[in-house]
């Protein structure tokens, strides 16, 4: 459709650095953009572009890939550190596969090749950024609670403050340290019970003789060592919310007496036939599938359907790699907190970071806090920056990247960025086996993540 006045975005108040060593290319974007209303300062140089933001903060840059003196994912990260709601795209004539898909894992927002069509970027410009405002003012709900700022984990918390108006149950699902007791106390401050209790089980961690007499609590003399009257945790969390952790653990006979307490909103405490009217919203985690637990005669169906009215997935920490910066130097300045040392935390070198990026971490936010814990005790005093010969040795040998088969994939000249992702895509399921989990493993990206990009291919 040709561009008309009435079509075109409106890029009032918006502020675009444009780096490009061609003065051509630097002054058609700019002329176009500045056209819709933004400010545009243009640059032809990685040191002029470094000197540009920390001043000018803009809202959006667009980086050519291949720079006189350095490349435009050079300044990736930087750019991200400082604005975590910001726009980056990549303008490049080299049309390179890899560098697209490194892009776009590190937090871009597009990839153009030239010649750029300007109408195009500006479009995206308004929709990304429109869609930014937006995540900004969600991560700032969040706050509180844990720290977001990657695309990918906004986007699986887009309905947490909805779902934490409801007093139904709702199930988080995600990779073991992925924040899911984290995600579940946000649902509960959010909500209309935040003034009330919020108590936490994991019921992977109580024998299965105990767990229902911790839930629902027992009488005096209900059994061998009950000296005394207990109320259990569904009574504690009266008006509030109750975590059932690791619900994928829970035996069969537990998960009875569960689906009753949802039903009818009372408690039987062992040894007692009367019930206890509680009132409690029920959110529950699980790093198990749960329809496979269903499958395989392990999970109740007819709780399961009780449990995931409202869902939430986290991704894991390989798919919000946006994060990782801004978690790692946290965990490190509460880590020398902890230890009691004062003053300002060292910030960690270029070098570090890269490794950080590298690594897939398996463990996801809970190793990263873990590791930035190891490095606190390593540091000396007075040290301002953390250099990677510092940080590397605490990353297990050998998984400095994605685990995959897909790495001999060959890119047919010419291909489009989604040509690539369908070629890396059928590699890795055939690699697998057809299996899409373990596909998705090889990939670094999580399950349904990858059920979303078969649906759209």
């Amino acid at each position: 459709m040709e561009a008309t006045e009435e079509n075109l975005p409106s890029l009032s108040g918006i502020s675009v650095l444009v780096l490009d060593d061609d003065p051509h290319v630097v002054r058609s974007l700019s002329r176009v953009l500045g056209g819709l209303g933004a400010q545009v300062i243009g640059v032809g140089s990685l040191r002029e572009a470094r000197l540009s933001l920390q001043p000018l903060s803009p809202d959006a840059v667009l980086a050519d890939l291949q720079l006189k003196d350095g490349t435009g994912l050079e300044l990736l990260s930087e750019y991200l550190g400082q604005r975590s709601d910001g726009a980056f795209y990549l303008i490049t004539g080299h049309g390179s596969i890899d560098n697209a898909v490194a892009a776009l894992r590190q937090g871009a927002r597009y990839y153009f090749e030239k010649p750029v069509d300007p109408i195009a970027l500006a479009r995206h410009l308004a929709r990304d950024l429109a869609a930014s405002q937006s995540s900004s003012d969600l991560a700032g709900q969040l706050a509180p609670y844990l720290t977001v700022r990657d695309p990918v984990m906004i986007e699986a918390l887009r309905d947490l403050p909805r779902f934490a108006a409801s007093a139904e149950p709702a199930l988080i699902q995600g990779e073991t340290g992925t924040g899911k007791e984290l995600v579940a106390r946000a649902l509960h401050g959010l909500g209309p019970r935040a003034q009330e209790p919020f108590v936490a089980v994991n019921c992977g961690a109580i024998p299965e003789t105990m767990l229902e007499a911790e839930l629902f609590g027992h009488e005096k003399g209900a059994f061998t060592g009950a000296t005394r009257q207990h109320r259990g945790r569904f009574e504690q969390a009266h008006g509030g919310t109750l975590f059932l952790d690791e619900i994928g653990e829970m035996q069969a006979s537990a998960q009875v007496s569960l689906l009753r307490v949802l039903e009818e909103g009372t408690v039987h405490r062992v040894g007692s036939e009367r019930g206890v009217g509680v009132d409690v919203r029920v959110v529950a985690a699980t790093h198990r599938p749960l329809q496979e637990r269903v499958e395989s005669g392990l999970f109740r169906q007819d709780l399961l359907f009780r449990l995931n009215v409202l869902v939430l997935e986290l991704p894991p920490l390989r798919e919000r790699r946006g994060d990782i910066e801004l978690l790692a130097h946290q965990f490190l300045a509460r880590s020398l907190q902890d230890m009691g040392r004062s003053g300002d935390a060292p910030v960690l070198s270029r070098t570090a970071l890269d490794a950080l990026a590298a690594y897939p971490w398996p463990g996801n936010v809970r190793e990263l806090r873990n590791v930035m814990a190891r490095l606190a005790v390593r540091l000396p005093e007075g040290l301002r920056e953390v250099g990677g010969n510092l940080l590397t040795p605490l990353l297990p040998a050998g998984m400095s990247g994605h685990r995959g088969a897909v790495d001999g994939v060959v890119i047919p000249r010419g291909a489009t960025l989604a040509d690539a992702e369908w070629l890396l895509i059928d590699a890795a399921l055939k690699e697998a086996g057809y299996n899409r989990s373990r596909a998705a493993e090889l990939l670094g990206i999580g399950e349904r993540t990858l059920r979303r990009k078969l649906n759209k291919n």
